[in-house]
């Protein structure tokens, strides 16, 4: 049975906050067949590789689960407030990379 591996990534995901009147959550899922892998195709969870970068006030990424199924995150950005003296709305680009394998 052939043995197939490819990496998937960078997928950069962007989300800013400018000009919405609430803070934002956002559930993302990340599948290998998403990206043209097999539908037996697995996740390989070592090699997943995430970074974020925060240009702008609160922004961050929680509740990471990482399985040979799929990655699943969650991506915050607060609204801005206080005028006229508050905070920024959040703006945050996340930067996802995988490998998967699949037996097929």
């Amino acid at each position: 049975m052939p043995y197939r591996t490819a990496t998937v990534g960078p997928i950069v995901y962007n989300q800013d906050n400018s000009g919405v009147n609430t803070d934002t959550t956002t559930l993302i899922e990340f599948r290998p067949e998403q990206f043209g892998a097999p539908d037996s195709a697995k996740i390989i969870p070592a090699s997943v590789d995430q970074e974020y970068t925060v240009s702008r006030g609160l922004a961050y990424v929680q509740n990471v689960r990482i399985t040979e199924a799929n990655i699943i995150f969650e991506v915050f950005t607060q609204a801005a407030g206080g005028f006229p003296f508050g905070h920024h709305s959040g703006s945050i680009a996340v930067s996802t990379s995988f490998q998967w394998y699949s037996e097929e």
